[in-house]
């Protein structure tokens, strides 16, 4: 779902970026009081694990794949305020860094990758929740549903952007049609992998899930540092392996003939650094990168927070 530039005009790209960071610099303001130390370090890293897991791509259809975008990870294990912003930076982190979704085109990732899912799928947990309960079965089943709707919503919003601002004339019903087809496949492999981290936190740390029993009390000895650290390092490790076939929004623009533009790239392209020849080992070093980048961003939080502290 990374739009690059060229698929959407400049009008419309502008617009939706002013949208989008005005979303997001008020989501960040609210978020505020809910930044202690441990909430700083959970939503880093959280943002660290969906950035891993959307650089693996997974076979969905023949010539077709998909990825993780992680909004409905993301507001069930941090909320929709921390959620939002947790994706927001894994979108600009790949953008600015790995070339991934177009710099003009930021506001629009921002826009459809993590504003809508995370909106979307918090509506669906929050209502599934108020109306079935949050039991560890119920929250393994919305998992999957919020998963869904959110990537058919990203790609629904991805839609009326290009009916707005698209650079060529398509046959909107068509290309919706198949949009939402393939969406939807990529959405329930969204759910599960969604389903499967959920019930692994359900199972040895139900405090640390926003929508289950964040109040509750840790019933294991598993440090969440321990835990998020070993499944970064081993999805990274698999980053290598993803799916080289073009995801949803790349195999439906190759078919009707979307017009794409060559983008800046201020630092790698496609997750790969081009000195090294060694695919495995590129890919790898590629996501360390993201990786680390993110926990410099958290430390850097982490200490303006305590400077805050002792100023006061």
């Amino acid at each position: 779902m990374h739009v690059p530039d060229g698929f959407i005009n400049a009008s419309v790209s502008a617009a939706t970026g002013v949208i989008s960071f005005g979303t997001l610099w008020a989501y960040i303001r609210s978020a505020s009081s809910l930044i202690a130390d441990k909430f700083i370090a959970l939503t880093g890293m959280m943002t660290a694990l969906i950035f891993v897991l959307q650089m693996i791509n997974f076979p969905v259809a023949a010539g077709t794949s998909g990825h993780l975008l992680g909004g409905a990870l993301a507001v069930i294990v941090l909320g929709p305020r921390l959620g939002l912003i947790c994706l927001s930076v894994v979108v600009i982190i790949q953008s600015l860094l790995f070339a991934d979704g177009g710099l003009s085109a930021l506001g629009i990732n921002v826009m459809n990758m993590a504003i809508v899912t995370s909106v979307t799928a918090w509506v669906v947990v929050k209502y599934w929740i108020k109306f079935i309960g949050k039991t560890p079965s119920s929250l393994i089943i919305v998992s999957v549903l919020s998963g869904i709707v959110s990537v058919v919503f990203s790609s629904i919003a991805f839609m009326v952007q290009y009916i707005l601002g698209g650079t060529i004339s398509i046959p909107v019903g068509t290309v919706l049609i198949a949009m939402i087809s393939v969406h939807f496949l990529i959405g329930f492999g969204e759910g599960v992998i969604t389903a499967l981290i959920v019930g692994l936190l359900i199972r040895v740390r139900p405090d640390l899930i926003y929508a289950y029993d964040r109040e509750g009390k840790n019933t294991t000895a598993v440090s969440f540092y321990g835990l998020f650290i070993m499944l970064i390092l081993l999805l990274s490790l698999i980053t290598p392996f993803a799916s080289s076939s073009p995801d949803g929004l790349e195999s439906v623009a190759e078919e009707f003939g979307f017009q794409e533009t060559d983008g800046i790239v201020l630092l790698l392209e496609d997750y790969g650094i081009s000195t090294i020849n060694n695919n495995f080992v590129s890919t790898f070093l590629s996501a360390l990168l993201g990786i680390a980048s993110i926990a410099i961003i958290t430390a850097m939080f982490m200490k303006r927070r305590e400077s805050g502290k002792n100023s006061t």
